[in-house]
């Protein structure tokens, strides 16, 4: 049986989607369970409880939409949304610490700018995956994003050829929404393969991604890796990089003025270059011995976790990791499937804590949607996806195939899910079960 303290002590590794997902179900079930409550008002105190969340950013940062806020200006605005206007985090359970974690024990988290440790009863770990600057977003505040912010829309504006390397989904969608709106710019998109968007996508799926992008103006370079790069580059990250070890999102990936050359020998002039080459897990962070040296606790997919959020090994049964950071196949790395995680989890702990050591039942994640067969990607097994490509135009592969144009296009969200994400957050408002 894991024995816990008085009051107990639940610690969230990270904000965002995964971790506010957690959160925002802690505080359903542990705080607001007053057969009165109704989302009007704070929940009442719980002098049993103590939950604290660490995270090096002041707010909530909306990744969805960072390729459309690198593009327009007054949507870059909305992305990043302060704690302070959250007030149920205000809540006297909830502490916020605004720290680097440097690593994680199966008793405490460790701090890079703080020598007292965060002692938890319960963790969740909801540190995502990195990428680096702009996308990963440097700042670890508002007001230093905005700053970021407009040293990038001015490099773009003062820009005419803009090359971004790399057409996974980022790059696929960044080129899309640079030459959405700025279509005078020349818009190079450079990949290392015959087709963007790897993974278990079918082929028709990345073909109709190149005909959008074409449609746009987008030029292709397919099948070229980038070999040789000569710029200037910029540092418009505004924290120091000592610790760009453990968080690659505090280097910057834009570079001016450059001359890149190809595997084909090819050379592209740009004015700005923006490299989208994938994410970084945060392994370095998490010291968790295996039970088994056959089953490491994180391979290079994330942490190994079971239906039910938990760390997948015996010895940490009070341990839980959600969103990007995990590895659980039914986990689709997607903002929703984030949330829905720290949902999971948060409730499983509430579960635990109410059963006082006894067997108790807890919620699973669920079969991801997707694993559809067919289409002319060779009869794989595929995973489902919504490619935004700038405001008009979505490709989507469902569970059953490629979407025809016409219907993706009636299923976008012009705002790229942000109102949705600051509902699933309760911005401005106290939550309540169901929203």
């Amino acid at each position: 049986m894991h024995l816990v303290n008085s009051p107990i002590r639940i610690a969230i590794a990270g904000g965002n989607y995964g971790g506010l997902g957690a959160l925002k179900s802690l505080y359903l079930n542990l705080l607001a369970t007053n057969p009165d409550y109704d989302g009007s008002k704070q929940a009442p105190p719980n002098p049993n409880v103590k939950i604290t969340l660490i995270d090096r950013r002041d707010g909530f940062v909306h990744y969805l939409g960072m390729t459309r806020g690198l593009s327009q200006p007054d949507y870059a605005r909305k992305l990043w949304v302060p704690y302070t206007e959250m007030p149920w985090l205000q809540h006297p359970s909830i502490t916020i610490k605004k720290d680097i974690i440097s690593r994680i024990t199966p008793t405490h988290v460790e701090l890079v700018n703080s020598s007292e440790h965060v002692e938890f009863d319960y963790l969740v770990v909801a540190m995502g995956q990195s990428r680096n600057a702009p996308i990963g977003v440097a700042a670890s505040t508002r007001s230093e994003y905005l700053q970021a912010m407009e040293k990038y829309f001015s490099a773009i504006s003062d820009a005419q050829t803009i090359a971004v390397v790399g057409a996974g989904a980022v790059g696929t969608e960044l080129a899309a929404d640079l030459k959405t709106d700025y279509p005078d710019k020349e818009v190079i998109l450079i990949h290392s393969r015959e087709l963007p968007i790897p993974g278990p996508f079918m082929d028709e799926f990345r073909h109709e991604a190149v005909r959008v992008l074409h449609k746009l103006g987008v030029k292709t370079m397919f099948g070229q890796r980038v070999v040789d790069e000569s710029a200037a580059q910029e540092d418009f990250s505004l924290e120091h990089v000592k610790h760009a070890n453990i968080l690659p999102e505090l280097i910057d990936s834009v570079k001016r003025n450059a001359t890149l050359v190809t595997s084909t020998g090819a050379k592209v002039h740009a004015d700005l270059v923006f490299n989208c080459l994938g994410t970084k897990n945060k392994s370095p962070l998490i010291h968790l011995p295996s039970s088994s040296s056959d089953a490491p606790i994180f391979s290079s997919s994330g942490i190994r976790i079971n239906s039910h959020m938990q760390i997948d090994d015996s010895k940490y049964p009070h341990i839980f990791a959600v969103g990007d950071i995990s590895n659980r196949a039914a986990v689709a790395k997607y903002a929703g499937a984030a949330v829905k995680s720290g949902n999971v989890a948060g409730s499983n702990i509430a579960k635990l804590i109410r059963a006082k050591g006894e067997h108790v039942e807890l919620g699973n994640m669920g079969k991801r949607r997707g694993g559809g067969r067919g289409g002319s990607g060779g009869g794989g097994v595929y995973s489902t996806m919504k490619l935004v490509l700038g405001e008009h135009n979505m490709v989507i592969q469902s569970e059953d195939g490629v979407i025809p144009p016409e219907m993706a296009a009636k299923m976008s969200s012009p705002d790229i899910k942000l109102s949705k994400a600051l509902k699933d957050m309760a911005i401005g408002k106290f939550p309540t079960q169901g929203r």
